[in-house]
């Protein structure tokens, strides 16, 4: 079976220094991704961007590159038809250049293999909004309507007639890249590929509330609070495999992928909640009761249908309050960065694939079990 991986990165070019620090992070990463992609033995790997020297960096590689500004506007799911088309492959994996830098070998070749053991099937690493899908035969595809992005990608081809497949859980099959936050996790990981490693290195954030974060899990029996779209994988993995008791909110999981956020229906208790007694005084009845928060803040800040910029989300990330235009989300991170306790503030993956590797950087702490292993996964 002819098999190729698709890698989509791109987008409008930085107009700011955060920005411009984000740009550098993901192609460093797109490009470790890349090459594992190479390794794995793939007939094909392709990247799809609007970045020529992105794609120039990546044909040094060995991968084949499509220039994607020949698209005016750009559209995803057509763009995906027109290169999986072109490229003639039975079986297709397709991801996003920031998305599952941790994958291993091990787990590509399984990937690889579920795709090809019962066709028509898609292999998705998220029962909601995917990060990976990989489908056979590559031509259903073309029997979907083309989705504006990839979050919709294998509900789409199930809906098209494909058995669904789920990846195995682990710290790699889902975490990905999409705030600051998910970033400084990559850098404490110790598994971040040689580019991205250096790129992270030269980066000016302060990691100290992870830090602090992170290490509250390696002790025995913190209390521990989790807010935000958070799912029961990764709160059975810490129940199983380390000793934290968890004040667990979740609320508005697939905000995204229902286009809930987007049409402005979101509902959070927490913001309620947050919005009547004010932040300071919320985080401080957090820091009466928790040792630790991690807080995915997309759910508070997309309450009742408020907008708020990437570029405040961000700098909300980073604690970086003077940056932050606006006045509910200056004062809500001014009262995180003031609690006692270390609050990590980010976007989904802070309480979905982050958290794992957090919480997978604390069993090995404690001497605990190589979880990849548990998950049926050989080391690579």
């Amino acid at each position: 079976m002819h098999r190729a991986a698709v890698i989509f990165e791109g987008g409008e070019p930085p107009q700011n220094g955060l920005q411009e620090i984000i740009h550098s992070l993901r192609h460093a990463v797109t490009l470790d991704t890349l090459e594992k992609y190479i390794r794995a033995g793939l007939d094909e790997v392709v990247l799809a961007t609007n970045d020529p020297d992105l794609s120039l960096a990546a044909e040094r590689l060995g991968a084949r590159t499509r220039d994607t500004r020949q698209s005016c506007p750009f559209h995803f799911g057509r763009t995906l038809q027109r290169v999986v088309q072109e490229l003639g492959s039975e079986g297709v994996l397709y991801c996003s250049g920031a998305a599952l830098p941790l994958i291993t070998q091990a787990e590509i070749q399984w990937i690889l293999e579920a795709m090809a053991k019962s066709p028509p099937c898609v292999v998705v690493n998220n029962l909601q909004s995917v990060d990976l899908v990989a489908w056979n035969p590559a031509e259903y595809i073309q029997r979907i309507s083309p989705p504006e992005s990839d979050n919709f990608l294998g509900w789409l081809l199930r809906e098209a007639g494909m058995e669904r497949v789920l990846i195995p859980n682990s710290a790699s099959i889902h975490f990905d890249l999409d705030t600051p936050t998910d970033f400084l996790v990559l850098g404490m990981s110790d598994k971040a590929g040689p580019r991205a490693q250096a790129a992270l290195d030269a980066v000016p954030w302060s990691s100290d509330a992870l830090r602090r974060a992170a290490d509250v899990l390696i002790t025995d029996l913190p209390e521990v609070a989790v807010f935000g779209r958070v799912g029961t994988p990764i709160i059975d993995h810490c129940n199983k495999y380390l000793r934290v008791r968890l004040r667990v909110f979740s609320e508005e999981r697939g905000m995204k992928a229902l286009r809930r956020e987007e049409e402005g229906r979101v509902v959070s208790l927490v913001a309620d909640m947050i919005e009547q007694i004010g932040p300071r005084q919320f985080f401080r009845q957090l820091e009466s009761i928790c040792s630790a928060v991690f807080f995915d803040t997309r759910v508070v800040f997309a309450n009742h249908g408020r907008r708020v910029s990437d570029w405040d989300r961000y700098h909300s990330d980073l604690g970086m309050v003077d940056m932050i235009h606006d006045p509910w989300v200056r004062a809500f991170t001014e009262a995180a960065l003031e609690c006692r306790i270390p609050v990590v503030l980010g976007g989904h993956s802070v309480v979905s694939g982050g958290l794992w590797v957090l919480a997978d950087r604390a069993i090995a702490a404690r001497g605990g079990p190589r979880v990849s292993q548990a998950k049926g996964f050989a080391p690579s």
